[in-house]
């Protein structure tokens, strides 16, 4: 698995950092070692510790049915308090597989397709996004293949980041938009683009009238029975969010990423992506179970950028491993101090989530030790 298209996913998240040393978890766990399962998987882990450079992590595993999550380190540095299944934690750029989710049941409910233009949902000062007489569509949205940037230019997230983003807002977006330039020809090549994702997440918001978070909420995740899956957590649910860490310092949470919610808001538990990965699997039998499938459905290839072994579906990638007969969903997921990484392994009915409550995206030691335990915990599972 490990590849340098995979090792771009985990680092790029949606912000790049760095910390020099790689720290490793206290020595402390939930995990209560009794069966075969939890010793193999402790094991694994401790081959893999002092590489992970995380503060706490949650690991949890669903195959044909069962749940098995595991905590691992600490929520905050120094706490002792160790991260459990119904810990929150910010999970980044996997909202993107929601805002996918979403997105495709909104234009099928209006009688529209991922080939539609987007341009009758902006305003009218935008010009026809195009290039090469292409124009560009909810599909190049929707699988990285736009031409529109990975961050808008008029957004620096280089001082505070948080704040940043949350300052964001829609009429900053269009200003950016404003310009119509576009890296390449819409549906030619693959370019990740967190702008691309937080523009649907603003159509979906001006054209419902509500909030992001409120609409997927509404229309995905309870629907889903996904409960601990939202922009907002309560006061009470606060209380169960880890703190983000950068190396050993906590760093903001990132209330808002403004017009850009889309790309990435939601704060989700491994209990909770362990019940999604199983709905992916078998999705229910209704109009959004049939967007859920749609969005599985691998649109678009760029061997050069994506290499040959990965195509990208509508907001899930669809890679391919060495000698296996079917090609695993995933996405990973990056913010100021979390990192997650979701596999959804359908002919073998597996999920595998790993929830990190540190993230020093650009470095490439945590990236390949991360990768590395996902490859021994995959195989393990077989």
């Amino acid at each position: 698995m490990k590849n340098a298209f995979l090792i771009a996913l985990i680092t790029a998240g949606l912000f790049l950092g760095c910390s020099k040393d790689l720290i490793a978890p206290a020595e402390l766990s939930n995990n209560p070692l009794e069966s075969q399962l939890d010793k193999a998987i402790d094991a694994l882990v401790l081959k893999h510790r002092r590489q992970l450079n995380t503060v706490g992590f949650t690991l949890g595993v669903w195959k044909n049915g069962e749940s098995h999550i595991y905590g691992y380190g600490e929520m905050e540095k120094g706490s002792g308090r160790v991260p459990d299944a119904h810990t929150f934690y910010e999970i980044g750029s996997i909202t993107k597989t929601f805002t996918a989710t979403a997105t495709v049941q909104w234009l099928g409910e209006k009688g529209l397709s991922v080939d539609s233009p987007i341009r009758p949902f902006l305003p009218s000062v935008i010009p026809t996004l195009s290039k090469g007489g292409v124009e560009v569509t909810f599909k190049h949205l929707l699988n990285h293949s736009s031409g529109i940037a990975y961050f808008p230019s008029n957004l620096s997230l280089l001082i505070n980041p948080a704040k940043a983003l949350a300052n964001y807002s829609e009429a900053k977006l269009f200003e950016y938009l404003e310009k119509g330039k576009l890296n390449a020809t819409p549906g030619t090549v693959y370019e990740y683009s967190n702008t691309a994702m937080g523009l649907l997440g603003t159509i979906l918001a001006r054209e419902n009238k509500k909030s992001y978070g409120t609409y997927v909420e509404e229309k995905v995740c309870v629907p889903l029975g996904l409960y601990e899956t939202k922009a907002v957590l309560s006061s009470t649910e606060k209380m169960r969010l880890s703190k983000g860490h950068k190396g050993e310092r906590t760093v903001d949470y990132w209330e808002s990423l403004g017009a850009l919610d889309g790309a990435g808001i939601l704060r989700s538990t491994t209990a909770d992506l362990l019940k999604y990965g199983a709905m992916v699997i078998n999705p229910p039998n209704s109009a959004l179970g049939q967007a859920m499938r749609t969005c599985q459905i691998p649109t678009f290839k760029d061997s050069k950028n994506l290499g040959e072994t990965a195509e990208m579906c509508l907001g899930w990638v669809s890679l391919t491993f060495k000698d296996a007969a079917e090609p695993v969903l995933l996405h990973d997921g990056g913010t100021g101090g979390f990192n997650t990484s979701l596999i959804v392994d359908k002919s073998k009915k597996l999920v595998l989530v790993v929830c990190y409550n540190s993230y020093n995206g650009g470095n490439k030691e945590e990236a390949e030790a991360r990768l590395a335990l996902n490859d021994d915990l995959l195989a393990l599972l077989k």
